[in-house]
């Protein structure tokens, strides 16, 4: 499950949205997903108890889950991108307004 949600992250950053390629993982991703699904139905009839039993993955939720870690990561990327424009900024507002004094005054 770990290796279809990776996929389908990589796929949803490296792409532009509604790609092919995006809705073509979307589908692997649902495929593998109910694969994993029909295993834990197996699964579920084989163990004596309840309490061992396995829930069924929800493709929904978990596209959902993965749509919003992507989300996350671009707005992070974006937040570090500005910090880093504005820390490569050699010059600060006090020095600016300073050299202005500096140039009208003479």
């Amino acid at each position: 499950m770990t290796k279809a949600r990776d996929e389908l992250r990589a796929a949803r950053l490296s792409s532009p949205i509604n790609s092919r390629l995006q809705k073509q993982k979307q589908v692997e991703f649902c495929e593998r997903v109910a694969d994993i699904n029909v295993k834990v139905d197996r699964l579920n009839m084989i163990v004596p108890t309840l309490y061992q039993q396995i829930a069924r993955f929800d493709v929904v939720k978990e596209q959902d889950t993965i749509a919003e870690q992507c989300k996350e990561h671009t707005e992070h990327e974006h937040e570090s991108q500005h910090e880093s424009a504005a820390d490569s900024n050699p010059f600060t507002f006090t020095e600016v307004l300073r050299q202005l004094k500096a140039l009208f005054h003479t």
